[in-house]
């Protein structure tokens, strides 16, 4: 520090080393003859104006003499541009200020400085290449912003340090990844872009402001609320140019070391722009792992987190909570009929009528697999409240879907898991799942187009389902179906007229099992088909030893084909064969099928069902009246005759009432040529009954139960 009496330019100027001086009073600069040369200037005394022209707009905040008064009372390195012959050259100076006896700062004189400032500086940028490098491969994601803001704080002298991240829906607000204020990192601070030196940044890729920047944007609040006085920003480039964030220093001072500043902006900026490039596309694939991408809807693993969250706040919300497991009944034979394309659009279309179902819900909705949905409900107040709206589900499924200008009519089984809150810390979000799913198979057993509310027997039974799902892949092997077979009755003569074949397995471990313990297990490991063969296979040929036997040749037999197997492209060759190889005559064969079968896919089934007429085989069109009867299709169906549900004729003889739907479905019947058949009938009450409508063939326990083949008599 020197203290003088005299003018110091008096002693400065009679050095040889381009040298200069400030003086604060007159507003002058002095430059010794040796820089005058080298400048190129005519006077060794300059005005403002005249460092106007010499020195770069950019770097004249240096030469406010009230700040470098402000801020520096010792020496500093002073980086500026100055034009020689047209072109900007650096210049870097070791700036001293001269005091008068009261330490009042007369000026401040400047010389080159030594090439051990710019070994000195370079070292240092070198040495943030390599620990801002290192920070690289050590750390990733919030660690490294954490890290370069902290770093860059230090080795810059400055107060304040963002990596900042344009959000909002018209990118025009910034996100702070990662904020070092005073020494503290913290993030999460948002701001609007507008009016700040941010947008700037945004618009032409890099700002710098050595001081003053508060009065330069007196819009932006945050710029006064940390008391800024300079700001260098650099903006973060995706690799397609856009500017996806913002890489910024402010500081309660002006800046000296714009050129270090910007020297590591300049190698950092890219690699900050990657890590934040990389940091997106992560949170990008994170936020399409959560959404299936066929549907939208939220996926089984997001899901079993929003679950695990909902049950731990419960006890802040004290609410209820329900899962609805809903699976669409039949799906797989769609896909396998009508291939994957028409399975997707129905599944997008399922989607979409469950966001309408539940959108005045407060709801979560899910699609867990390839024809499962659950939805989350949170706030339930009773079980009540939820069969409501499981009935409402059920019920509005009797429309159809369209696709490909088809109609597709399909049902839903539903499983059901209420939780009540005082309750919630007994469950997981995995327990809830697998009580609804326990609950969804307890209304597919129950024979589909239902739901079902989960009870604690339901876990059991579910073990028992999978037991017997291993031990069905053996079943045929081990010769362990049989069928029984169930007498069809000619009111008129009280013969026997025919037999309905029916599948039992008989397991080892849980004795004699009727189709409805088994068959959707079937129908789901794909086994249905080979099981339906040897049960065709092994009707006929009975049928044919009854004819032979006991000379019967008017005999019938009846068969029952699943959803899978009428949609096998190979159905009438099987059949046909099963013929063949039992000497059964095609007329004494009964093919039973379902209106739900037949109107997934209308002109294909009307097909294969006139194939199979053609060869002389007779179709039942099997429990009618609970399917979606419609009459436009029904007079199209080539069927010979309809059965009249049992769950109808069981209505028969209530205090003596007449039953509409019987009635309807006699007269439709007749009025359409076709023959019609009751089943279920248990009482002469029944019998008297359809007689009198004019119904005249049964079949049902007044006669027989379904027994085997040995105590079957004619």
């Amino acid at each position: 520090m020197a203290r003088i009496m005299e003018h110091p330019w008096n002693t400065l100027k009679q050095l040889s080393i381009p040298i200069w001086f400030f003086d604060i009073e007159k507003e002058n600069i002095y430059v010794s003859e040796r820089l005058k040369s080298q400048w190129k200037l005519d006077s060794t005394l300059l005005s403002c104006r005249d460092l106007l022209r010499l020195i770069h707009k950019d770097d004249l905040a240096y030469m406010d003499h009230q700040t470098m008064t402000k801020e520096n009372r010792h020496f500093f390195y002073m980086n500026y541009r100055v034009v020689n012959a047209g072109k900007y050259e650096w210049m870097k100076d070791i700036v001293t200020p001269f005091f008068d006896e009261d330490g009042n700062i007369l000026g401040y004189t400047g010389m080159s400085a030594p090439d051990s400032a710019y070994i000195e500086e370079l070292g240092r940028i070198k040495k943030a290449i390599v620990e801002i490098g290192d920070a690289f491969l050590s750390y990733n994601g919030q660690e490294f912003f954490d890290f370069l803001v902290e770093y860059l704080s230090s080795v810059l002298g400055v107060e304040t340090v963002l990596v900042g991240e344009l959000t909002g829906e018209a990118k025009n607000e910034v996100t702070a990844i990662s904020l070092s204020f005073k020494g503290r990192t913290s993030s999460g601070l948002r701001y609007a872009l507008k009016n700040t030196p941010c947008e700037q940044v945004t618009r032409f890729h890099e700002c710098y402001y050595p001081n003053d920047v508060g009065t330069l944007f007196p819009e932006d609040q945050t710029i006064k609320d940390f008391g800024v006085e300079s700001y260098l920003g650099k903006a973060l480039l995706n690799s397609d140019g856009e500017v996806i964030g913002i890489l910024a220093i402010m500081d309660n001072r002006t800046q000296t070391s714009g050129p270090l500043s910007k020297a590591l902006f300049q190698i950092f900026a890219d690699r900050t722009a990657n890590e934040l490039s990389r940091m997106q596309a992560e949170k990008k694939l994170e936020i399409l792992s959560q959404y299936d991408p066929l549907t939208g809807l939220v996926t089984r693993s997001y899901l079993s987190g929003i679950l695990e969250d909902e049950i731990q706040s419960t006890a802040e919300k004290e609410h209820n909570m329900a899962l609805l497991l809903i699976d669409i009944d039949n799906f797989k034979m769609l896909n396998d009929s009508w291939g994957h394309t028409k399975g997707d659009e129905l599944l997008r279309q399922f989607s979409r009528y469950l966001r309408q179902t539940f959108a005045k819900h407060d709801a979560v909705i899910s699609r867990i697999s390839s024809d499962e949905f659950v939805v989350l409900l949170r706030h339930v107040q009773s079980i009540e409240e939820l069969r409501e709206i499981c009935d409402h589900v059920i019920h509005s499924m009797r429309r159809p879907f369209l696709i490909g200008e088809k109609e597709f009519y399909n049902t839903v089984s539903i499983g059901v898991t209420f939780t009540q809150e005082r309750h919630r810390d007994q469950y997981s979000g995995e327990t809830l799942l697998r009580h609804a799913d326990a609950a969804m198979h307890e209304a597919k057993r129950s024979g589909k187009n239902r739901y079902a509310v989960y009870e604690e027997k339901m876990s059991e039974q579910m073990r028992e389902e999978l037991h017997l799902k291993q031990s069905l892949h053996h079943a045929l092997d081990k010769h362990q179906f049989e069928l029984h077979y169930q007498s069809q009755v000619c009111g008129r003569t009280s013969q026997v007229i025919g037999y309905e074949s029916l599948i039992r397995w008989n397991h080892p471990d849980y004795g004699l099992l009727s189709p409805q313990y088994f068959i959707s297990l079937a129908e789901e490991s794909g086994m249905i088909i080979e099981i339906g063969e040897w049960v065709l296979n092994e009707a006929c040929q009975q049928a044919k030893r009854w004819q032979v036997e006991d000379r019967r040749t008017d005999l019938k037999i009846s068969v029952n084909l699943s959803a899978q197997q009428f949609k096998d492209s190979n159905l009438s060759k099987k059949v046909l064969k099963a013929l063949r190889d039992s000497k059964l005559p095609p007329d004494s064969l009964i093919l039973e099928i379902t209106e739900t079968m037949v109107l997934q896919d209308f002109e294909r089934s009307t097909d294969t069902l006139n194939g199979l007429r053609e060869k002389g085989i007779k179709v039942h069109l099997d429990d009618f009246g609970v399917g979606f009867s419609s009459l436009s299709y029904l007079h199209r169906l080539p069927v010979d005759a309809i059965k009249i549900d049992r769950s109808f004729i069981n209505q028969i003889g209530e205090q003596g009432k007449e039953v509409p739907i019987v009635n309807a479905i006699i007269s439709m019947a007749k009025s359409l040529g076709l023959q019609v058949i009751a089943e279920g009938v248990e009482t002469s009450k029944h019998m008297a009954y359809l007689k009198q409508k004019g119904c005249y063939e049964y079949q049902g326990y007044y006669f027989s139960k379904p027994v085997p083949a040995s105590l079957v008599i004619n």
